[in-house]
């Protein structure tokens, strides 16, 4: 009896740490954080102000979470600024939050170069308003083998961006690239 309870206790815990793993939570504090320290979104701003105001808020964010890898929280991810790499170990999480976007379309690349771990990836919009949706969803099998996830987003224009991922493995790692276009 207490074996069957136990093993029911540890499979919902189990349950619902994935359950929250695949939720928008992890980027709405950064996310607002971020429209803080933007100020007013313009949607007919100029993209030369638009890059200027983002560069203002990029020191700012680096500043408040910094992207060294041993930065505990979330990371900054530029649109078209390159490729960030990282490795998650072990049940961990791991997030990126981007600047409001100017364009209505948006391509976030993940390859995963190496590394065994199934891990888990929830992509979500940020409105100025508050207003938080869940664009896209996915796992990272358990393999060996690289693999690259394009996911292309529509209806991002004056949104931040978070991308949240979570490795579902005890002991195998996620190693990635992730980029923004």
């Amino acid at each position: 009896m207490k074996k069957s309870i136990i093993l029911s206790l540890v499979f919902s815990l189990v349950l619902a740490f994935n359950a929250e793993a695949q939720s928008c939570t992890q980027g709405t504090k950064m996310a607002k954080r971020t429209w803080e320290k933007f100020g007013t979104w313009k949607p007919n701003i100029s993209l030369i102000p638009f890059k200027s105001k983002v560069d203002k808020v990029k020191r700012a964010w680096n500043y408040i979470a910094g992207n060294r890898s041993s930065t505990v929280g979330p990371r900054y991810l530029e649109v078209d600024g390159g490729n960030e790499t990282g490795s998650i170990t072990g049940q961990t999480k791991r997030t990126f939050v981007t600047p409001p976007s100017f364009n209505n379309t948006m391509k976030i690349t993940i390859n995963k170069y190496d590394g065994r771990a199934e891990t888990g990836v929830v992509i979500c919009s940020h409105g100025k308003d508050g207003v938080t949706r869940t664009i896209k969803t996915y796992t990272f099998p358990n393999s060996r083998n690289g693999k690259n996830k394009v996911f292309t987003l529509t209806g991002v224009k004056g949104k931040v961006i978070t991308v949240a991922m979570l490795n579902k493995s005890v002991a195998n790692k996620f190693k990635y690239r992730i980029n923004a276009k």
